[in-house]
């Protein structure tokens, strides 16, 4: 329960730098998709119930920064999640190489699963779209990772210290 609320306080201060200053220095097509590398971030490091669950809320919460359709970014972020979860059994993110080909290309397959819902709620997008947020995604994805391994393990050395000290 307390890393979910570590992720929520973490993706809201990153919704709201996205929706304020981002939008403000970037054209819209190079803003990353950062929920989508939080949520890459737990497919590989939190795969279970817990994992899903945070998922669901980060795409909810950021369907509702966007003014979007609610549950499209919920259900899209899912499926990557899942998909994500399928691949940290074969592959490790040693490589920051590794890191944004990873992050591009799921970013890409986002971008399909949503515009392939858009084209069924008769809201088309422009296709073109996907590529230049995926690139910007993947190339901020290395930065996102470390600092949420940061983060991680900034409060685990946190719950180490309360545990020793509730001993003595």
């Amino acid at each position: 329960m307390k890393n979910f609320l570590i992720y929520l306080a973490v993706a809201l201060l990153f919704l709201v730098i996205e929706s304020t200053l981002f939008r403000i220095l970037l054209p819209s097509l190079l803003i990353p998709d950062v929920i989508l590398i939080m949520t890459i971030y737990l497919g590989f490091h939190n795969a279970s119930i817990e994992g899903v669950l945070t998922t669901f809320i980060l795409g909810y919460i950021a369907d509702v920064f966007s003014g979007g359709i609610i549950g499209l970014s919920s259900f899209t972020l899912i499926l990557i999640f899942l998909i994500t979860t399928g691949l940290s059994k074969t592959i490790t993110l040693n490589s920051m190489l590794v890191k944004i080909a990873g992050t591009i290309f799921l970013s890409i397959v986002k971008g399909i699963f949503t515009y392939i819902a858009l084209i069924f709620l008769n809201q088309a997008i422009p296709f073109y779209i996907i590529f230049p947020i995926a690139i910007s995604t993947g190339i901020s994805s290395s930065f996102i990772f470390i600092l949420l391994s940061k983060i991680e393990s900034y409060f685990a050395s946190y719950k180490g210290e309360d545990r020793i000290t509730n001993r003595y």
